[in-house]
């Protein structure tokens, strides 16, 4: 289903084609000019845009020839500025106080959960620089220093996977999702992917939020309700598995095979 906003971007894209951006150009950004294709040869599209133009050359730059300088003769001495009055200055000082004093930035509740062992940042570094299975890997560094009573692991499912289509367009929605999370990036981390293929895919991943309930730090974004969240006990192998394989990008749902993925860090 093409939205307006796909039109829009493909707009932009098939003007920079027909006379900015070359063959090299134009390789670096595969998955643009796929989307850009995609667009630009639905039936109503192409009959107003016509057939596709690229260039076959980039658009080279060239600087206006400049004009010559005539001497200037030198400016006349300015005049010294008589000094203001005090009371005028004083005034001036008056005006530029504020009115009304800035109020004070509202507290987040969860900062006032008790104090945890386990370091978010240190996590999201370890994820980060080490592998993620297998000795010294680091889901090794996270048992050996999560802490459950300070945090909590959370399941999190798209819950209208019949509307995805391609997965690049899919991967770029769990992209906006997480950017409007970003309110809560001291007190979480995610990982999220495209599972399948284009037109038969799901959305899926799991989050490490902090305090016992994913609600107070994911309802940030306003699309989180999209999203269904199920807690993961680590007891349960079934789920240990589960947030493992979401970590390490090999996650696997009803044959449906880790495509795309995304780190909220």
């Amino acid at each position: 289903r093409i939205t307006l906003a796909d039109i829009s971007v493909a707009s932009v894209l098939k003007a920079q084609c027909s006379w900015l951006l070359g063959p090299e150009e134009r390789a670096a950004i595969p998955n643009a000019i796929r989307f850009f294709e995609t667009i630009a040869n639905q039936p109503a599209i192409k009959a107003v845009w016509g057939d596709i133009v690229y260039i076959d050359k980039t658009a080279q730059y060239v600087p206006p020839a400049k004009p010559k300088k005539e001497k200037e003769a030198a400016p006349a001495a300015a005049a010294p500025k008589p000094k203001p009055a005090k009371k005028e200055a004083e005034a001036d000082d008056e005006e530029d106080e504020p009115l009304v004093p800035e109020e004070p930035k509202a507290k987040n509740p969860l900062d006032d959960l008790p104090k945890s062992n386990f370091n978010l940042e240190q996590w999201k570094r370890e994820y980060s620089n080490r592998d993620t299975r297998g000795a010294g890997g680091s889901l090794e560094w996270f048992y050996q220093n999560f802490d459950k009573e300070g945090f909590s692991l959370w399941k999190c499912k798209f819950k209208y996977n019949d509307e995805l289509t391609l997965t690049f367009m899919s991967s770029n929605q769990i992209g906006g999702f997480f950017n409007r999370l970003e309110a809560s990036r001291k007190y979480l981390f995610g990982s999220m992917g495209v599972l399948g293929e284009a037109n038969n895919s799901i959305i899926a991943g799991a989050f490490i939020a902090r305090g016992p309930d994913y609600k107070p730090v994911i309802d940030v974004a306003p699309d989180w309700e999209s999203y269904d969240f199920e807690p993961i006990d680590l007891n349960n192998e079934a789920d240990k598995a589960y947030f493992e394989a979401a970590l390490a990008w090999d996650l696997e749902i009803d044959g449906k095979k880790w495509a795309d993925g995304k780190n909220f860090k």
